[in-house]
């Protein structure tokens, strides 16, 4: 603190001035000093990657028992710090698509689910259910009330405004990553969708960003009352075709078929017992871009999120 006492007018101007002058030029410079990018001189930081790791035949290991898993960026190898890893008990969310034009396979969506539910009940583990259309309705909080899930499950039902072309797909799948959280847990969102995203507030790119910070895979079950054909799959679930490999989930083509709807329940469980995390060492570079990696094992078969993005969220 400085304290002065001074009578004359010229006296008080002059400590004015130089007690500001410098004051001023810190506030003028300063700015411009601190939005310059921090340049990162070959410094490096970890970063976690979400993996599925099977015996040959498919089948989940112990993730601790791996120890040949090769990690490549731009064929320069990284180096793998720890895991894989299991990330603790399941959190799972399940999104089901009840827009309008899923009024005849949401039925089989909702089988599903509760199919879902029923091997969820079998171990330790919570889910939610949510349902996204023109609104977005969710059973709550996770919980491992299974009766309850059910039943909110069995409830739902198909918008009835065929003229609302509006679905909140992408709205729906951000909220249910917000509800994961950022706490420990093998964390997963479960999404049936015929792949249209019309009126949401974020974008599906973003979205993968946000999936990916939390380790949360994005599983993605395409559902219509159509038949899913080669390219058709990427006219309708184009960018979920993008997302889902980017936050180390899979897809899978049901159309309106029960028989696909059985095979894609094994195959769902298959990936959910098979996911873990390992944390690598990537270097620390702030180009807010995705960075693609290649994941190889000798003895393993390894199916991985295809790379990362940097911290940044812009």
């Amino acid at each position: 603190m400085v304290c002065i006492n001074a009578k004359d007018r010229h006296l008080r101007m002059a400590v004015i001035a130089v007690i500001c002058g410098p004051l001023l030029a810190t506030l003028c410079f300063g700015i411009p000093q601190m939005s310059k990018p921090e340049k990162s001189d070959g410094a490096q930081k970890r970063m976690t990657i979400v993996v599925h790791v099977t015996d040959q035949n498919g089948n989940p290991v112990v993730p601790g028992s791996i120890k040949d898993i090769q990690v490549l960026e731009h064929g320069k190898k990284l180096q793998v710090v720890d895991g894989p890893k299991s990330a603790g008990p399941k959190q799972i969310a399940l999104l089901l698509d009840s827009n309008f034009h899923q009024r005849k396979v949401l039925p089989l969506e909702q089988q599903m689910a509760v199919e879902l539910l029923s091997e969820f009940e079998k171990e330790k583990a919570r889910a939610f259910v949510m349902s996204y259309g023109a609104v977005i309705h969710s059973s709550g909080e996770l919980t491992d009330d299974w009766a309850s899930l059910k039943g909110f499950t069995g409830l739902l039902r198909a918008e009835t405004d065929k003229h609302n072309e509006t679905v909140l797909l992408y709205d729906a799948m951000k909220r249910a990553v917000d509800n994961l959280g950022d706490g420990p847990g093998t964390k997963a969102v479960v999404v049936f969708a015929e792949g249209n995203d019309h009126g949401s507030s974020i974008g599906w790119a973003r979205l993968a960003r946000f999936a990916q910070r939390r380790h949360i895979a994005c599983y993605v079950v395409m559902f219509a009352d159509h038949s899913f054909y080669g390219r058709e799959v990427r006219h309708y679930g184009y960018y979920l075709v993008e997302l889902a490999p980017k936050t180390g989930g899979e897809l899978w083509e049901v159309g309106d078929k029960p028989r696909k709807e059985q095979e894609a329940v094994k195959e769902v469980i298959l990936a959910l017992n098979s996911q873990s995390l390992i944390e690598v060492v990537v270097p620390a570079v702030r180009s807010t871009r995705f960075h693609p990696v290649k994941i190889t094992s000798a003895d393993h078969r390894i199916s991985a999120q295809t790379g990362y993005y940097d911290d940044e969220i812009p």
